[in-house]
């Protein structure tokens, strides 16, 4: 609905362009009366009009009436742009609002430089975002949640940017007491237990970012989990509670998509690490997200970042689509504004001419 005073602005309008046809018929009677009183017109007064003083009265009063004019343009331009009821429309799907996507980030030492390019990537994810409750949960052998499902993408994004703060060191010569790893143990002190001799528990890792998305109750909030990791499991004294294929199942359980990213950073890996052990890891992880209808993606892979984007929106508009709204509002302020300013100087040009 257009605002009511922009009525009163267009009553106001035609009010003030007809003022010039007013004041030019009062103009033209004031002349007859005062031809009726005996006013005579002078002869000879042509050359009155050569004078410089009056040449410049001329030019100005044509100059004058140009402007006006101009000016009357503009104000009905403006007019016809508020009659025509200029709108804004916004596609919104509210299901798309109420997503949970969780980083589910692998902090181990040999990780160091693959999360570096996760965060990367996860902060352009970000800001695609619109509406979502956004979080990150770091593991090693436990878990630590840095952001709880949150819509606050500023808080988010600060840590994200201390996180990777943290992970920004050379874990080749960083020593205990460098000011780098010290950071780095401060940032992640809960995602690691002395008393436990394993690291990189990755299905114990993913079913604590699982567990952080909330109540599996919840079926109206579509959930993703994008799990980060090198799948480079320690666990020699068998004390992970969650294979990685149990872990893959209580997700799947709970209504949550995975999307995995498989990085491997070789110059941090242990030294007995092969090719082949890498190979293998990359098969078991991407089969077991494969076998439970999620997505695999290589951190290294440059359309990662747009594949995942397309990826998750097109799966959640297939499954939101009936929810789809179009929002219209009516947005005449810009015509409006013009309309007042135009309005505004001819009142200043009337007043000008009568002093």
């Amino acid at each position: 609905m257009v605002m009511s005073w922009l009525a009163w602005a267009l009553v106001l309008a035609g009010l003030v362009l007809a003022g010039p046809a007013v004041a030019g018929g009062l103009g033209s009677q004031a002349v007859r009366l005062a031809a009726s009183q005996g006013l005579r017109r002078v002869a000879n007064s042509a050359g009155l009009l050569t004078a410089p003083a009056v040449r410049r009265r001329i030019r100005l009063r044509r100059w004058t009436y140009a402007a006006l004019g101009g000016v009357v343009a503009v104000a009905l331009v403006a007019a016809a742009g508020i009659a025509g009821r200029p709108v804004h429309r916004t596609v919104r799907n509210d299901q798309l609002a109420n997503r949970d996507i969780m980083l589910c980030l692998d902090v181990s030492l040999s990780m160091i430089g693959v999360d570096a390019k996760v965060l990367k990537t996860f902060s352009t994810l970000v800001d695609s975002f619109e509406g979502e409750r956004v979080g990150l949960t770091a593991w090693n052998n436990t878990a630590q949640t840095i952001v709880p499902l949150t819509d606050d993408y500023d808080t988010l994004r600060n840590q994200l940017t201390e996180v990777a703060n943290a992970l920004d060191f050379d874990t080749s010569t960083a020593t205990y007491h460098d000011p780098a790893y010290q950071r780095y143990a401060r940032t992640f002190a809960g995602t690691t237990n002395r008393d436990i001799k394993a690291s990189s528990l990755d299905g114990d890792g993913l079913a604590s970012c699982a567990a952080a998305m909330g109540n599996q109750s919840v079926k109206d909030r579509p959930r993703i989990l994008i799990l980060a990791t090198d799948n480079q499991v320690y666990d020699d004294y068998h004390l992970q509670i969650y294979s990685l294929q149990a872990a893959a199942d209580f997700a799947t359980q709970n209504n949550i998509k995975l999307i995995t990213l498989f990085g491997v950073d070789a110059k941090n890996l242990d030294p007995g690490i092969t090719q082949a052990d890498i190979d293998a890891a990359r098969t078991e992880i991407r089969d077991v997200t494969l076998n439970h209808n999620g997505l695999f993606y290589e951190v290294d892979d440059p359309n990662t970042t747009s594949t995942i984007v397309n990826e998750v929106e097109s799966t959640q508009v297939k499954e939101a689509r009936e929810n789809t709204q179009v929002r219209t509002t009516d947005v005449p302020e810009v015509w409006a504004v013009v309309l007042a300013g135009a309005v505004l100087v001819l009142l200043v040009g009337a007043v000008w001419r009568r002093a």
